[in-house]
């Protein structure tokens, strides 16, 4: 019997300690896809900006749906890739997620 508790102890805290190693992991890509994220969004301001400006002047909508289709805009492209994740801030997290990924894939 003191054997099987043991191995049911060992077993939890091998369970205890690897999840607190992925809620790490978890955090620190959470941080690195903010940070990514606020570094597009820094990039996407111009464009907003003209993209509000466009909808005033050329289509004359009101300020309130303007700012509203500005804030939108997020980048996505037809046919191609989002823009800015080319940043460094976006491709740190890239690599992040493909490292943790592979250290999985490892296991």
């Amino acid at each position: 019997m003191p054997t099987k508790l043991l191995a049911l102890f060992v077993l939890s805290i091998t369970l205890l300690s690897t999840s607190s190693v992925a809620l790490a992991s978890d955090k620190k890509q959470t941080s690195l896809d903010q940070a990514c994220e606020e570094a597009r969004q820094k990039a996407l301001k111009p464009r907003k900006k003209e993209i509000y400006q466009e909808c005033r002047q050329k289509f004359q909508k009101s300020e309130k749906v303007c700012k509203r289709e500005a804030q939108a805009f997020n980048g996505n492209r037809i046919g191609g890739a989002p823009m800015f994740y080319e940043l460094p801030a976006c491709e740190k997290a890239f690599n992040y997620r493909k490292k943790q990924a592979s250290k999985k894939a490892d296991r």
